[in-house]
């Protein structure tokens, strides 16, 4: 069926940014005065020319164009010390305190460049216990197919809220979540980071916890979790779910190529003298180098693993019995890590929400253009699926939050603005601002 696209603007109010004016540099003249004695220092000034038709003057001698040349390269070097020193310290600290004058001074340019990401919601830790298999129920008559399956356990005292980030301090919204509770030894109190993150935990009295991860939830979610509360993995999650684990991978020390990377030797009969050898490498004359990226000999395992899409087959939640977990899930498929020991837990993973696309999370964002179908009696403002195309930041902003700001002070909407096809106001459309339930 063909498909035409449809554009669809979203009003925006003005920046709040004001450029200061600056003067035209065909109405500027550079004057330097010649030096005429030893000791005189000769001085810069900027003049407005007096109108059209009168050009810019240059006088100027050999040391007064060093001199200028002298100023014009410290400055150079101030602002670049400035701008190393702005990066290092983390953007927007070392501006908190300076009028921004454009949009650029407010805003650096490594957060407009960023990527946009998915909120995923608040997660989980957990620990890897063992494998199983279970019965899989299908519609048909039987027990069902049997699934390998891995079982996660929470213990005692479960995941934790101990920390918030919200846009106006962090530029985002998040939560933290932490696991597992420990006694701290006496290395992590010596250390800056470990001691800094016990001190943040005994000013919440909080207990010690061993792992913390941060999640990036919407603006909704935000306001439903608070400092110290507790993540019940029943509420958080239910059976059926498509879920997202990230954990660590076994490390198995040094390897060769033929075990890491899947090489082949060569023939091991009929005189071959090239069995496990290594062949060419690279060019000799051209290159004359190993190019970076070879396959070689090198460590394998002990890296970040993602396993995306695993559905949770089973959940227990609540355990109220001695030597057992608080909470047991029963995921479908591997999962990266190692398996609990004798004397020892096994590998920690962390679970959220798998990043879907299509479960609503990317449908508050206002849409400027989309595809739909072609035919008589269709309606122009119901998109196809997976062909809309929306706006999600604004000068690196979140532009729901620009939207809650803006509301701070105009609740009924920007002065002489039309709304109507606005998502982020009660009034809009909604067949024409396409706002989904999910808003």
């Amino acid at each position: 069926m063909a498909a035409f696209v449809a554009p669809f603007m979203v009003q925006l109010a003005p920046s709040a940014f004001v450029l200061t004016p600056r003067m035209p540099m065909d109405k500027l003249s550079v004057q330097v005065p010649v030096t005429g004695s030893m000791g005189q220092t000769p001085s810069l000034r900027a003049t407005k020319g007096s109108g059209k038709g009168e050009s810019s003057s240059w006088s100027s001698s050999a040391p007064a164009c060093s001199v200028l040349l002298a100023a014009f390269a410290g400055a150079a070097l101030a602002v670049s010390d400035r701008r190393r020193r702005f990066s290092r310290d983390g953007g927007g600290v070392a501006r908190r305190g300076k009028i921004a004058t454009s949009p650029h001074e407010a805003i650096p340019w490594w957060q407009r460049m960023l990527k946009v990401k998915t909120e995923t919601g608040v997660g989980i830790w957990a620990e890897k216990l063992n494998t199983t298999q279970i019965f899989e129920s299908t519609d048909a008559a039987g027990p069902g197919k049997v699934t390998n399956c891995t079982i996660l356990v929470v213990k005692r005292g479960g995941n934790i809220i101990t920390n918030k980030k919200w846009p106006e301090r962090h530029g985002y919204y998040a939560v933290e979540v932490s696991y597992d509770r420990y006694i701290p030894e006496d290395w992590e109190r010596e250390t800056s980071g470990r001691r800094m993150r016990l001190k943040h935990l005994e000013n919440l009295d909080l207990p010690y916890l061993k792992k913390a991860k941060e999640f990036r939830v919407r603006p909704q979610d935000f306001e439903k979790w608070e400092i110290g509360q507790k993540v019940v993995v029943s509420e958080q999650f239910k059976e059926g779910d498509k879920v997202q684990i990230l954990g660590r991978s076994q490390s198995k020390g040094f390897q060769g190529p033929c075990k890491l990377w899947n090489h082949v030797r060569g023939p091991m009969t009929h005189g071959s003298k090239h069995h496990k050898r290594y062949g060419s490498l690279g060019s000799s004359a051209d290159q004359g180098r190993v190019l970076p990226g070879k396959k070689l000999g090198g460590w394998q395992g002990d890296k970040t693993v993602v396993d995306k899409g695993r559905k949770i087959m089973k959940i227990i939640d609540n355990i109220d019995e001695d030597n057992m977990p608080e909470t047991i899930i029963v995921v479908k498929g591997s999962v990266t890590g190692y398996s609990a020991r004798k004397d020892q837990g096994g590998s920690y993973v962390r679970m959220h929400h798998v990043n879907n696309r299509d479960d609503g999370r990317f449908k508050r964002d206002p849409v400027w253009m989309w595809f739909t179908k072609k035919e008589e009696g269709t309606d122009p403002y119901v998109p196809l699926k997976n062909q809309a195309w929306t706006w999600k930041t604004y000068w690196g902003r979140d532009l729901r939050w620009i939207a809650g700001e803006t509301k701070k002070y105009w609740p009924d909407g920007f002065p002489g603005y039309d709304h109507s096809a606005d998502p982020f106001y009660d009034d809009c459309d909604p067949r024409k601002a396409l706002k989904a339930p999910e808003w």
